[in-house]
């Protein structure tokens, strides 16, 4: 837009030098002949031309930077229209056709533009905050009232009384804050004001679930009596039903979990079995130990020996060649 304006300054410009120039020229040394007008023509176009080019401007850029400048002006048009279509006073911004109601409603915007002049002039981060907060509250409340002018008599109060007050408390911080008044009173009241203001927001917030109760309420109640319409045409499945169903889900469970006890009783044999019919393999080792077990049982003398675990016993042909004594 900058470059077509430019463009027409300096076409603007060189017509006029053209002009200028003819009558100049012609003025001094007059219209002789044609070769002389010619001479003139060709004069004032060539002034023109100069003068064109200077109120242009020439164009050093790339096209690397025209690019990169024509990407950046193409963010700055897209973020401003995203702004503009958050702003909260697009919301209402049309009529309603209700007289008292538009009267409000322009009043509303009115104040709206009123905290964001008072907010772009007070620093503080923290109060800037409540009144960005105020702010959105303040558009709900409006845009409540724009859907449905009914609701007009339940915000009377906050308009007459809560917002103005609170737009008064806000310059009176303002002023405070650019005067630099050192007094302590003063710095009691911009906290006090700050405090203030905190407490308008939650009453802002109040307000705004007041004027949205009676929807929320008519919502609840339509979600019911559809509910119960569609369980009395059968159309929704009974507590019976719903009962019945978790049952079958229950005996569905544990039928497979009985199933799985089963599977794991008849692997347990099965396994047993298999160690059982498992063939033992002897390397010779315990072959040798038992015969020589019993060759030395065979050579062994017939004397004394512990052949219990506890108790010995004797016996063997020792005992029955010992000679045995006489009884009298």
């Amino acid at each position: 837009m900058a470059k077509k304006n430019k463009k027409k300054t300096g076409n603007g410009a060189g017509a006029i030098s053209f002009g200028t120039v003819f009558l100049i020229l012609a003025g001094i040394f007059g219209f002789s002949g044609l070769i002389k007008l010619l001479v003139f023509l060709g004069l004032s176009a060539a002034i023109g031309s100069v003068i064109r080019i200077m109120a242009q401007g020439l164009d050093t850029t790339t096209k690397a930077q025209r690019e990169q400048q024509e990407r950046e002006e193409a963010e700055a048009a897209a973020e401003a229209e995203r702004k503009r279509q958050q702003d909260v006073l697009e919301r209402f911004k049309s009529d309603t056709g209700n007289t008292e109601v538009d009267s409000i409603l322009a009043r509303g915007r009115m104040m709206i533009q009123e905290i964001r002049r008072e907010n772009d002039l007070i620093p503080d981060t923290s109060l800037s905050d409540k009144l960005d907060t105020l702010e959105k509250m303040c558009g709900s409340v409006f845009q409540a009232v724009y859907a449905d002018p009914s609701k007009a008599s339940q915000i009377r109060k906050f308009m007459e009384y809560y917002l103005p007050t609170t737009l008064k408390m806000v310059r009176s911080y303002r002023m405070i804050d650019e005067r630099n008044v050192p007094l302590q009173e003063a710095q009691d009241a911009k906290r006090r004001i700050d405090s203030a203001l905190g407490v308008v927001n939650n009453g802002c917030r109040k307000m705004l679930q007041n004027l949205y109760k009676d929807d929320m309420l008519d919502i609840t109640t339509d979600i019911d009596v559809l509910e119960q319409m569609l369980k009395r045409d059968g159309l929704t499945e009974s507590d019976l039903q719903m009962a019945a169903e978790q049952a079958r889900q229950a005996a569905e469970l544990d039928r497979l979990m009985a199933q799985q006890r089963q599977q794991t009783q008849t692997a347990k044999p099965a396994q047993a079995q298999t160690q059982q019919a498992a063939p033992q393999y002897d390397s010779g080792v315990n072959s040798a130990i038992n015969a020589a077990q019993q060759q030395a049982q065979q050579h062994m003398p017939q004397v004394p020996t512990l052949s219990g675990s506890y108790y010995p016993s004797y016996g063997g042909q020792a005992m029955a060649q010992a000679p045995r004594r006489e009884e009298k």
